[in-house]
């Protein structure tokens, strides 16, 4: 979350709401657990969160928020079948997972 926290902190001023920030966690599953305890909200990516307990309630945001992903390699690695491949795959254009919650 702290990575995050500056977009969060302007997202919330920019509709008028200062967020109070007492708790931070760094894995998401702890996220989910503060949440589920009644103690705030976390901004959790869908594919890093698992399955959610009853009394939490995913939310989907607007505008969704993004992330760029990096690939790196030792030099002498790219000849590598799978590193091709993967590298390869990540050039694609990702399936919209943004209409699941």
């Amino acid at each position: 979350m702290a990575a995050e926290q500056p977009w969060l902190t302007r997202t919330l001023r920019a509709t008028g709401y200062g967020p109070l920030i007492v708790h931070q966690a760094e894995e998401n599953h702890t996220q989910v657990a503060l949440v589920a305890a009644g103690l705030g909200i976390a901004l959790v990516p869908r594919l890093g969160r698992g399955a959610l307990p009853p009394e939490v309630v995913p939310v989907r945001l607007d505008p969704m928020p993004t992330r760029r992903l990096h690939a790196m390699w030792r030099t002498g690695a790219a000849r590598r079948p799978a590193i091709r491949e993967t590298v390869r795959t990540l050039q694609e254009p990702w399936p919209s997972i943004a209409s699941a919650g």
